[in-house]
């Protein structure tokens, strides 16, 4: 029973619902803060220890790659935070029909973008 099963290897033909783009955001999401939250911790450790260890800090802080990663570290809080609450109704049955789920995946996803453009602004 060798059947020529027909194959798709073009991913970006793919239409993904929102919820399934949303749970990869999330995803991506928790990476991100794993792998940025040392450096912040580490900062933040540094600007405890003395009044030049914070000036070391500040200086620090005041890069653009720094606020460019701490404008993704915001995201990734929020939206993870965001979609953890979503998951959580989830579990709890609420809003578990499809039409809903669509319609909570994709707030969680305007949501973690308008905190985004609003950290942004507060940053500029």
């Amino acid at each position: 029973m060798d059947k020529a099963r027909p194959k798709n290897l073009d991913l970006l033909s793919i239409k993904f619902p929102m919820a399934a783009i949303m749970s990869v955001g999330h995803r991506a999401a928790g990476i991100l803060l794993f792998l940025l939250l040392p450096y912040f911790l580490y900062l933040l450790q540094l600007s405890l220890t003395n009044e030049t260890g914070f000036a070391l800090a500040k200086a620090e802080l005041q890069g653009p790659w720094v606020k460019l990663t701490g404008l993704v570290l915001i995201w990734a809080l929020a939206h993870h935070f965001i979609a953890g609450i979503r998951y959580f109704f989830l579990d709890l049955d609420i809003g578990i029909e499809k039409h809903m789920a669509q319609k909570s995946a994709i707030m969680v996803m305007v949501s973690g973008f308008l905190i985004f453009v609003i950290s942004f602004l507060l940053l500029l």
